[in-house]
């Protein structure tokens, strides 16, 4: 390498020999070529001259500036726009709710624990009770959980058929506790005795169903002897109709001369006798062509027991009535025997004699067993106008009471089902029906009996006309 390449710049300044720093003098930056020789010249030492190539003219500066500003301009407005779009997603929220909102976390977190605890407890109790209470398949749970409660608590039956007395033919006799003489319907037709007397043609076809109707056959059983046997005193066919949300009740009466599987024509009561509640349904669907989805019993002192329960049922008698119960023994506790013409709360007891009486007209004026029938679906339209309004609790106490007196074979989906179908549709209105219906039938004689030819074809027209309603 070359001695020159060697040197340094540095060689070019002169160094203070006391201190050994090296002295720069002031530099002339940016001065011409003349003023530099200039300086020379008036310097003992000169500097090296530090020259910029670029350079830039006024107006080039001015043009350098006016970029700058546009670009600060360019981003101010991103700043704003930012801002707008920050902006607009919390501009759903004022500033109060905001507020609001900090205090009320502030408040939250001071609340202890176990209180948290308590809080979220009832939250989700409440959401509960909204979708139980407030959503179509929330209530349907609560059917469920009712029905399987109802069911749980009734009697069922059992394998062996229900208790009947086949030995003895059934015949109308007052039970030993009320030995009153029998009474019976006067015939309208005035035909001779005859022990095979000509009956209408039987109707062909099955029994009608509807999937928007549930029918229940309602059995008022009364024990013929100590020994055993029983028979239906009162049968009366419950329907639950969804179409055109109505509760019905149906009063079939006991003398009517129906054919009975086994048993040729018989009087209706009497198949209960022979066979209990299957006999029965079985000769109600065969002769009135209607499907029932089940049935309910209830014997007399288990009726007694009931009314007492419900609070009694009130209950209008004429002055014929009220003497007539004082002096026979259809109220069959004497201490009983206490009624009196007009409105009144009658207990199971009286109730009972009440319902059975068929020798004097009722208030309504009618009289024979078309009377008895007609003052059992006032005794149940009565209870059913009493409770309908009745709240849950006081409800669910009756039930819990009664319900263990009642037999019955219908299903627990059945009993979800129909009460869905009573409580959704409000069915709050009962109307009362009979079989048979005015012109449709005679008073006649067989074998010491009087019974009930009816023309079977009229009645099961009006049956499922009532039941069903009108064919559309």
């Amino acid at each position: 390498m070359k001695e020159d390449e060697k040197k340094s710049i540095f060689d070019q300044f002169e160094i203070d020999e006391e201190t050994g720093e090296v002295l720069v003098p002031r530099a002339g930056v940016g001065l011409s070529s003349d003023a530099s020789s200039a300086a020379e010249s008036e310097e003992e030492v000169s500097l090296p001259v530090l020259d910029f190539e670029d350079t830039f003219s006024l107006e080039e500066s001015k043009a350098l500036e006016k970029e700058s500003e546009k670009e600060q301009e360019l981003l101010e407005d991103i700043d704003a726009a930012l801002a707008q779009e920050m902006a607009s997603f919390t501009e759903d929220i004022p500033e109060e709710e905001e507020k609001e909102e900090k205090q009320t976390m502030g408040f939250w977190n001071r609340i202890p624990r176990w209180c948290k605890g308590v809080i979220i407890a009832l939250l989700v109790l409440l959401c509960s009770a909204v979708f139980l209470i407030g959503t179509r398949p929330g209530r349907r749970i609560v059917y469920s959980i009712v029905a399987s409660y109802v069911y749980g608590r009734v009697e069922h039956p059992t394998d062996q058929p229900d208790p009947v007395n086949p030995t003895v033919t059934p015949s109308i006799v007052e039970p030993s506790s009320a030995p009153v003489p029998t009474e019976t319907i006067e015939p309208t037709g005035g035909e001779p005795k005859d022990p095979t007397p000509t009956m209408p043609p039987e109707i062909t076809g099955a029994p009608r169903h509807e999937d928007y109707c549930y029918n229940v056959l309602l059995v008022g059983e009364e024990a013929l002897n100590p020994s055993g046997g029983s028979r239906s005193d009162s049968m009366m066919i419950i329907t639950v109709n969804k179409k055109d949300k109505k509760l019905r009740m149906t009063s079939l009466m006991r003398d009517m001369y129906v054919r009975i599987e086994g048993h040729n024509y018989e009087r209706l009561n009497h198949a209960y006798s022979y066979g209990g509640t299957r006999l029965l349904i079985d000769t109600i669907e065969r002769n009135f062509k209607i499907k029932l989805d089940g049935y309910v019993v209830v014997n007399f002192d288990n009726f007694e027991w009931i009314i007492d329960r419900l609070g009694g049922v009130e209950v209008t008698l004429t002055k014929e009535e009220a003497d007539y119960l004082n002096r026979t023994r259809y109220i069959t506790k004497p201490q009983y025997r206490t009624v009196v013409p007009g409105t009144q709360v009658m207990n199971g007891n009286q109730a009972l004699g009440y319902c059975r009486v068929r020798k004097v007209p009722n208030v309504n004026g009618t009289a024979s067993d078309f009377g008895r029938t007609e003052r059992q679906r006032m005794v149940m339209t009565k209870l059913f106008n009493k409770y309908k309004e009745k709240n849950v609790l006081t409800l669910l106490g009756v039930l819990n009471d009664c319900l263990p007196k009642v037999r019955t074979n219908i299903s627990q989906k059945d009993m979800t089902d129909m009460l869905e179908a009573v409580v959704e549709n409000r069915i709050l209105d009962l109307q009362q029906f009979r079989l048979p219906v005015p012109k449709s039938f005679e008073g006649i004689r067989v074998s010491n009996m009087e019974v009930l030819r009816i023309d079977f074809k009229k009645n099961i027209d009006a049956l499922h006309s009532f039941v069903f309603g009108k064919d559309e």
